[in-house]
């Protein structure tokens, strides 16, 4: 055909008389979107998509059937042992005070290393499919690829192997232990994660092979180079016909930690007057950190989803689409009971800042949070380690002995992360309990300058370990703790982490939130968005998205927890249709069963198109947070100090003040103590500026183009 005729024919309006076929999708599918039917909209945001209403059809599931917890059988449990004469002072070594070191313990002659046979990790090569134009993800680094799916597990979730061998590491033990360091194994990886095997399944032999390459072990959050790159500024919007992905269904992950450290550190450092590092600003953890709406889990269920779809109010024909998730609420008594090993850094920099208080306080406001039958090891660690307490249970053991071992750790020396990890992990796989949630709780500021300090043998210490259903939960305290490490530790071991920057948090976090730490409602979860072809995805606040699952990591699902999926969707020729469905797809991996799970909600659009709340603090958030990283990506003015009105920078105030007028039209009407705290977080962030005696008030340009002084 002449291309002239065929502009004529698509710019009248007999064009829009043709329309695509459409019939309800199969079960968890999306229905194809004909060739002939892409250029509808081409070009031309004011001309609406026409074709029948598109329906999902969600695949019903069994009714969950949950109860309380079965009583434990206390005379099965360990017997406990206690060396706290050895590893406080007394028979079995000296005690240091006031953070000052120590002499070593005397050596003895090393033990023979066993001789364990080679491990390999279940991974494998795999081929993705080239995903349609990918999504924009803020706040967490694009689509991550190569990343594969978490742990899977086969068979009876109960099973337990012979242990293998974990893989190679040089544990330095307190003599008061006698324990042997683990043999040299060494883990084979390859370029692809493949699907974890179970516990149950036997290792099988690998030759041996070099450490893993720097892709593999980078952290998603390790430094200004990893955020340096992300743009928080809105991107602009091209024509409709540059796109193929319309329908597209995306697998999202909000965070794969399902972590708090960043926003705590970001609320200490503007409380306490300090820089606010870039890379600790994360949207998506800023969105986890504050509560919204969320419907009841209904009891046959284990997750509810809230939807709510609005106009965007800054771009044509764009919507914000929030999806509020809540796991199955689960109190102390209902909770599994817990095989937890504390890990506890008593190193010389924990006497820094209060550190070691904190720690102290949170574990003693823990005891009241345990449960008859929770079993309990504290290990210790500096430039050694020691255990002065192993298979307490509460309810046989007396309390005093657990509250003596916490009264009297003490700073000293410096900080082996790496040993102390390990040997947690030991105890914990030696006194394994098949139907408790076994975890390790690592307690530090992750300052590692002693032993091995890499950060990816660290964390393929605990990866192995979570193949062996052990979990990793972190604990970070002060200013200086290396967020980098503890992200990449609990990345690895499928735990949340969190950070202690307040007494308030500490009470919170060993108090309230404490079953958040341990106990998870779903293994390996994936969330998967089903949108009509009348959508497509064009923003994810979240941390990972992509067509393709495997790049996708999986995550396990705190009790008592909930996540707002908020994002931003493209409408084809600029408008909602109503009578258009979307779908979740959650899939995941009951906890105490090991069976493999599934629930689907779909939701027409026309029930949930409201300017709701979640939709108006989720921006909120997303704007609070855009302008924190635009302060915090300007240089910091020269001989800054702690203290109010310190910051000498003019421009700086300005942005700020001009940050204060937006945050408050933006909470208008909004009757919520948080808006109120995020926007007395950004007067409190404010302060740390000077105000100039002669500010200028700057105006918008009279050209669009024009800048703040041109005239």
């Amino acid at each position: 055909m002449n291309p002239w005729m065929k502009w004529i024919l698509l710019a009248t309006p007999l064009a829009l008389t043709q329309c695509r076929s459409s019939s309800v999708a199969p079960i968890g599918t999306v229905t194809p979107d004909g060739n002939d039917n892409g250029n509808l909209a081409h070009g031309q945001g004011n001309v609406a998509y026409e074709a029948p209403p598109h329906t999902f059809s969600p695949r019903p599931h069994p009714p969950r059937s949950r109860g309380d917890a079965p009583p434990p059988n206390l005379a099965a449990l360990p017997k406990m042992v206690q060396r706290m004469d050895q590893c406080y002072g007394g028979s079995g070594g000296a005690v240091a005070t006031g953070g000052s070191p120590i002499a070593k313990a005397p050596s003895k002659p090393a033990p023979p290393k066993p001789a364990y046979k080679q491990v390999k990790y279940n991974q494998g090569t795999s081929t993705s499919p080239s995903s349609p134009s990918p999504v924009q993800t803020k706040g967490g680094g694009g689509i991550a690829a190569g990343r594969g799916s978490s742990s899977g597990y086969d068979g009876d979730a109960t099973a337990r192997p012979s242990p293998p061998a974990p893989p190679a590491t040089q544990t330095k033990v307190a003599s008061a232990e006698r324990a042997e360091a683990p043999g040299d194994a060494r883990m084979s990886r390859t370029e692809k994660k493949k699907k974890d095997r179970g516990r149950d399944r036997a290792p099988e032999e690998a030759p041996a092979a070099a450490a893993p390459s720097m892709a593999e072990g980078q952290v998603a959050y390790g430094g200004a180079e990893d955020e340096s790159s992300v743009a928080y500024e809105p991107m602009p919007q091209p024509d409709a016909e540059q796109y193929s992905d319309w329908g597209q269904a995306t697998y999202l992950s909000n965070d794969d930690t399902m972590s708090l450290s960043s926003a705590q550190r970001v609320i200490f450092a503007i409380d306490k007057f300090l820089p606010v590092p870039l890379e600790h600003i994360r949207p998506h953890e800023l969105l986890n950190y504050f509560s919204f709406e969320t419907a009841e889990v209904a009891a046959t269920d284990d997750f509810s989803v809230l939807p709510e779809i609005a106009k965007d109010p800054k771009q044509e024909g764009i919507y914000n689409l929030a999806l509020a998730i809540r796991g199955r609420p689960v109190d102390k008594q209902a909770r599994r009971n817990g095989n937890l090993t504390f890990v506890v850094d008593r190193s010389g920099s924990m006497s820094d800042e209060g550190r070691m208080d904190y720690l102290k306080r949170g574990m003693r406001r823990m005891i009241g949070e345990l449960k008859t039958g929770d079993l309990v090891n504290v290990v210790l660690f500096d430039h050694e380690v020691c255990v002065p307490l192993e298979n307490f249970v509460v309810g046989r053991d007396k309390p005093e002995t657990l509250e003596r071992a916490i009264d009297k750790m003490r700073p000293r020396g410096s900080t082996d992360v790496h040993a102390g990890l390990t040997r947690g992990y030991e105890l914990a796989d030696r006194g394994y309990q098949p139907t408790y949630n076994n975890r390790v709780v690592l307690v530090t500021d992750a300052l590692a300058n002693t032993g091995n300090t890499d950060p990816r043998t660290m964390a393929m210490v605990a990866r192995y370990y979570d193949e062996r259903k052990i979990r990793l939960s972190g604990v970070g305290v002060g200013t200086e703790f290396n967020d980098a490490l503890l992200d990449k530790l609990t990345e690895r071991g499928k735990g949340a982490y969190v950070f202690l920057g307040s007494e308030a948090e500490v009470d919170a976090v060993f108090g309230p939130r404490f079953i958040s730490l341990l106990e998870t409602t779903a293994m390996d979860v994936h969330f998967q968005l089903h949108l009509p072809p009348s959508l497509r995805m064009n923003v994810f606040y979240g941390e990972e998205s992509s067509a393709v699952k495997e790049d996708v990591q999986a995550i396990h699902y705190f009790a008592n927890t909930s996540q707002l999926f908020l994002s931003d969707v493209m409408a084809r020729g600029g408008r909602l249709r109503p009578q258009d469905q979307i779908m979740l797809t959650i899939e995941y991996e009951d906890p105490e069963s090991g069976q493999k799970m599934l629930e689907e909600r779909a939701f027409s659009l026309a029930e949930i198109e409201r300017e709701a709340y979640n939709i108006r603090k989720g921006r909120l958030l997303i704007a609070w947070a855009d302008r924190l990283a635009l302060m915090a990506s300007r240089p910091q003015p020269i001989g800054t100090r702690p203290v109010a009105g310190a910051w000498i920078d003019a421009d700086g105030w300005q942005q700020c003040e001009q940050g204060k007028a937006d945050l408050r039209d933006m909470s208008q009407g909004m009757n919520d103590p948080e808006v109120t705290r995020v926007v007395s977080l950004w007067d409190k962030f404010c302060a740390r500026y000077e105000q100039p005696r002669n500010p200028v008030r700057r105006t918008p340009a009279a050209q669009p183009d024009g800048w703040p002084s041109a005239r």
